[in-house]
């Protein structure tokens, strides 16, 4: 799928590290004495080394910068009002946001909830003046801590929420049936509510429903146009009234790329101008649209292209209808080796080895200790019987890397027994192999970069983030009646007939061209030209499908 999974925040529970390897660091705020108006000073990213019980690569230990914080303070404190007011900060880590209030705001009522009771003691000595508890937001934590809130204050809710792409709550029926129900919209097809600081929004939203206040979060910036997030971002939008959006884009955090932004929310009455957007220090007003809501402005020559190409062509997935995702062979390490034979020999040692010799065998063929556990995991399953016939041709697609082609070095062979895919992979159940057949259209849809690369030679493609691949040729049922077709037919034959994987409009499109390869071809250098590059990517890659317009070609 689409899109990043891991990213910062000041809280050092439920995260997972970024996808690079070097931790975030801020090194400028140093140590100072404490005064009555000012709370001591920490470097941030050096109080996760108090605890080195912390996993920071299963937790993402990895705290706020000062600046960040007060920043999305000093927006967030532009729409509230001058009355009493409780700043809340759900994930509050040690403090720095809970800081930075009390510098722009004195006085200010303070509450902080943490999972980790030793981080929590931290922020409560760092910040003496503030409640904090130890607790889960997103569980029952919450609930003592803003019942005590004056029935006059206004509610600030700020913080940089956990962002880990799976959420515990997912193995918790009862909080996640909850969480759930705060979101009152279907969700998209093929798309689930999986990460944290959707679930913190939604908290916070339904907070503020019912009380003056304002919301600001620091959180991935893919929720403001990925098309999973649309329905999260119209409730908000139903419930609140949205009026800052910053897009921080990469390196916000030190040491890393990913994109983050800072959304601001207020429940006060209006009338309230249109949102401001800013990027790079530009700002400008914008009005969010359906159907995806997207919270950023749409450049009007993107528009133009957009309708042009659907008036004049069809939605790639419809006019190419049989795509999959790559094939996933749960554990590369030991199934995908540039040498064949070097392959075939190692699955036949480890066929052969019994679990207590797996140390000896990961030892023999250089795979650190750390994969034991994925070797023993794959031992404990059904016997595997070494068959040469399963070793095939993979291609390593990179998306972006490999614009047009896949190069010669992302070559190489993988071991594929269909009982080594995991859960039931429907890209290999039935008799039909997909990755059979020497054409294929490798491409990625709804996600940035865009990009599309065509394979001339037959092997297994890769499953790399959200690309997919479409053979050039289909069997015909499953092109008229969809993928679910395989799991009623008990033999190749029943599919039909080899067809052009592509629509009737399609097919009269590539008559046009000369045939579905050079339909194929042209739909590489659509994807890959300047105008959905340049123009359509930027405002529509992660929220629609490209429409692609079969009468201009």
């Amino acid at each position: 799928m689409l899109m990043p999974s891991a990213q910062l925040d000041e809280t050092p529970a439920r995260k997972q590290a970024p996808d690079v390897h070097s931790a975030p660091r801020w090194v400028g705020c140093g140590s100072m004495p404490r005064t009555a108006h000012r709370p001591l000073e920490v470097d941030e990213e050096k109080l996760v080394l108090q605890f080195p019980s912390l996993d920071r690569k299963a937790v993402g230990a990895f705290f706020t910068p000062a600046p960040l914080a007060e920043r999305t303070l000093a927006l967030a404190l532009q729409h509230v009002g001058g009355g009493p007011l409780t700043v809340v900060d759900p994930s509050c880590g040690a403090g720095a946001f809970l800081t930075a209030a009390s510098r722009l705001r004195p006085g200010v009522r303070l509450c902080g909830l943490e999972l980790d009771p030793e981080v929590a003691r931290l922020c409560q000595a760092r910040v003496p003046e503030a409640t904090v508890r130890a607790g889960d937001a997103l569980r029952d934590g919450l609930e003592p801590l803003l019942a005590t809130t004056p029935p006059d204050h206004q509610e600030l809710w700020v913080g940089n929420p956990p962002y880990n792409g799976t959420s515990s709550v997912l193995k918790d029926p009862g909080t996640y049936a909850r969480l759930r129900a705060l979101l009152p919209l279907a969700l998209m097809p093929g798309t689930s509510l999986r990460d944290d600081f959707a679930f913190f929004l939604l908290v916070a939203a339904h907070r503020l429903a019912t009380r003056p206040g304002a919301l600001a979060f620091i959180i991935p910036a893919s929720f403001l146009d990925a098309f999973m997030y649309a329905p999260l971002r119209q409730s908000l939008l139903e419930t609140l009234s949205l009026r800052e959006v910053v897009d921080l884009g990469p390196g916000a955090f030190a040491g890393t790329q990913v994109r983050t932004c800072i959304t601001v929310w207020s429940s006060l009455p209006g009338p309230h101008p249109a949102p401001r957007f800013e990027r790079r220090g530009i700002g400008q007003h914008f009005t969010p649209e359906p159907p995806e809501w997207r919270l950023a402005p749409t450049a009007p020559e993107a528009s133009a292209l957009d309708a042009r190409w659907r008036e004049r062509g069809e939605p790639l997935t419809r006019l190419v209808p049989v795509s999959l995702p790559g094939v996933k062979t749960r554990f590369d390490e030991l199934l995908v080796d540039a040498d064949p034979e070097r392959l075939l020999t190692r699955v036949k040692d480890f066929a052969a080895t019994p679990e207590e010799a797996l140390p000896e065998f990961a030892k023999a063929h250089g795979l650190p200790e750390e994969l034991l556990p994925k070797l023993r995991a794959l031992k404990a399953g059904p016997p595997l019987e070494v068959d040469a016939s399963y070793v095939r041709p993979f291609y390593r697609y990179g998306g972006a890397r490999h614009r047009g082609s896949v190069p010669p070095e992302a070559r190489a062979y993988c071991y594929l027994d269909r009982r080594l895919v995991p859960r039931g992979d429907h890209r290999l159940r039935g008799p039909y192999d997909p990755h059979l057949g020497a054409v294929k259209l490798l491409f990625n849809v709804r996600e940035l970069p865009l990009s599309a690369a065509l394979l001339e030679d037959e092997g297994c493609v890769h499953d790399h983030r959200h690309a997919r691949f479409a053979p050039l040729y289909v069997p015909q049922r499953l092109r008229d009646e969809g993928l679910g077709l395989t799991r009623s037919v008990k033999t190749r034959d029943e599919l039909g007939p080899l067809v052009p994987n592509l629509s009737p409009r399609g097919l009269a499109w590539a008559e046009r061209l000369g045939g579905p390869l050079p339909a194929f071809q042209a739909l590489v250098r659509f994807l890959n030209g300047p105008e959905v590059q340049g123009i359509w990517a930027p405002a529509f890659g992660a929220s629609r499908v490209v429409p692609v317009p079969l009468a201009e070609e």
